[in-house]
């Protein structure tokens, strides 16, 4: 057989040159589900090629009836939910390498799992739901369970994924939490508290050599009643405190519990094993404030234990508010400035993570800014306000000022988030050209960086003028805030057409500006 993979091109380019070294840090992550799907077709000597995207070169002449050109099957794999229309793109552009026989696309992933309905509606093909484990689902005689192959991750151009220093495993599959923002219950709805990843990694370092570090891509490690075993499986793979690679020069190996762990089963008796491992960094979420002392007292724990880096991963703009978020946030300020005097420091980097509806069928980024409608007038915006698409942008542009983190460093944390609540709702109503350029902006000086020299000052103009409209919530609040909190040029616009009073059109005329 001719069997295509294809990927979708949903993934943002990145920029490598032929004289520097790929980073798996800043690559892509590989599509599993399609590497095992090639390692199951070549052992049946099958031709495999995969693909990005829409690749013109792969389809057969439109000139000439070219038989040859034709592929047997294609597989496409699927991602979130917000990509559907670009899926639909994607297939619909591949049913011509197939001479529109629709039989022979094969669907599968987290979007297609998801959404198969309306997967249907849109392309006329029913996608494969969950986990591939027998090939009579997808029409081939074959015993082998598809899922339990080792990726092939030959098929893969280095330069663009991230495979050059990783391997990727599960240890467990599923979840035993049902929470109602997350597809795991949907796609893996059973969960297997143990899968032995020996044979695979043994297999893949003697094909492609002793790779350092192995990303786990378990959702709930700690549940597992199996921990133990897991665990000792990963020491005789040699991924304990104080192991290296069989490679020339050796490098430390490291593992990293990648979907993070629950922190309501970090124990004494938990820490006591996976602090044998060499975990870096440790990803602890925190998605709720209700959690807020089971998360410290985890965290505690685990400092304690001596792990030295956190990741913590904070879900947003679901069921919480801006002051949830904020209070999480200052949270992490609070232990890593307690932690940054102890004898052995810890570090928490911060990621607030925007909400992804699991049924996204527009497929835009837009839509997922907003959870619930709300009239603004029941609101109380000082004390209590709740997500706009302006405070979910302005917390992407905070998060930028650190690759996607809050820094571990406490002044620099307060710097980019307030140093108050209050501070930080000023930051989330603030033009972007003020938010990203600070420095500029900012009278108040601090010991690091460009920050030292004192700024225009502008910065501190407009808090002042937020907070008095915050304070008075009136008529002319009302006006600024419905403005600006939709995040649309266009609003802006149409308020500066009605706009008579001065400051405020000053103020307006910034969110024009980038």
């Amino acid at each position: 057989m001719r069997v295509l993979l294809v990927e979708p091109n949903y993934r943002k380019s990145r920029n490598t040159t032929a004289k520097s070294k790929p980073s798996d840090v800043t690559l892509w992550y590989p599509p599993l589900g399609l590497l095992k799907i090639a390692r199951f077709h070549r052992n049946r000597g099958d031709e495999v090629r995969f693909v990005n995207g829409c690749d013109v070169s792969i389809l057969p002449r439109e000139d000439v009836f070219d038989p040859i050109g034709l592929w047997d099957r294609i597989y496409i794999t699927t991602l979130f939910t917000f990509h559907f229309k670009k899926v639909v793109e994607t297939v619909e552009f591949y049913k011509k390498a197939v001479g529109g026989t629709k039989s022979k696309i094969f669907i599968g992933g987290i979007m297609a799992s998801l959404m198969p309905q309306e997967l249907y509606s849109a392309i006329g093909i029913f996608p494969h739901i969950g986990i591939l484990h027998d090939p009579k689902s997808i029409g081939l005689n074959d015993d082998v369970d598809i899922n339990s192959l080792d990726p092939d991750y030959s098929v893969l151009d280095p330069t663009k994924y991230a495979i050059n220093e990783t391997y990727y495993a599960y240890t467990t599959r599923g979840c035993i939490n049902k929470c109602s923002w997350c597809g795991v219950p949907s796609i893996e709805p059973t969960f297997k508290s143990y899968v032995d990843i020996k044979p695979q990694i043994l297999n893949l370092r003697i094909e492609l050599g002793d790779k350092p570090i192995l990303k786990l891509m378990d959702n709930n490690v700690l549940a597992s009643k199996k921990l133990k075993a897991i665990v000792k499986d990963l020491l005789d793979l040699g991924y304990g405190t104080r192991c290296f690679t069989n490679t020339k020069p050796p490098r430390q190996r490291v593992i990293d519990f990648n979907q993070g762990v629950d922190a309501t089963y970090i124990t004494k008796e938990t820490i006591a094993l996976i602090s044998q491992l060499n975990i870096r960094p440790l990803r602890v979420a925190f998605d709720r404030i209700e959690e807020s002392k089971i998360y410290a007292n985890a965290l505690t724990l685990c400092h304690e234990a001596g792990f030295p880096e956190f990741s913590n991963y904070m879900l947003y703009n679901y069921h919480d508010t801006p002051r949830d978020l904020y209070e999480r946030l200052e949270l992490n300020i609070r232990l890593n400035t307690v932690w940054a005097n102890d004898k052995v420091p810890s570090k928490i980097y911060s990621y607030p993570m925007r909400y992804a509806p699991i049924n996204d069928l527009l497929g835009s980024r837009s839509s997922r800014d907003i959870e619930n409608e709300h009239d603004p007038l029941t609101v109380n915006w000082r004390s209590s306000p709740v997500w706009t698409k302006r405070f979910v942008r302005n917390i992407e542009i905070m998060k930028g000022v650190a690759h996607g983190a809050i820094s571990p460093t406490p002044g620099l944390a307060e710097r980019t988030i307030g140093h108050t609540f209050e501070e930080f709702l000023e930051n989330l109503y603030m033009p972007e050209s003020l938010l990203r350029n600070r420095s500029s902006h900012e009278k108040r000086t601090y010991v690091f960086g460009s920050s030292s020299v004192p700024g225009s000052g502008k910065l501190e103009a407009f808090r002042d003028y937020i907070r008095s409209l915050l304070n008075e919530q009136n008529e002319d609040f009302y006006f600024f805030h419905n403005a600006v909190v939709q995040n649309s040029t266009r609003a802006i616009n149409e308020a500066l057409a009605l706009c008579r009073h001065k400051e405020q059109k000053k103020w307006l005329q910034l969110y024009l500006r980038t």
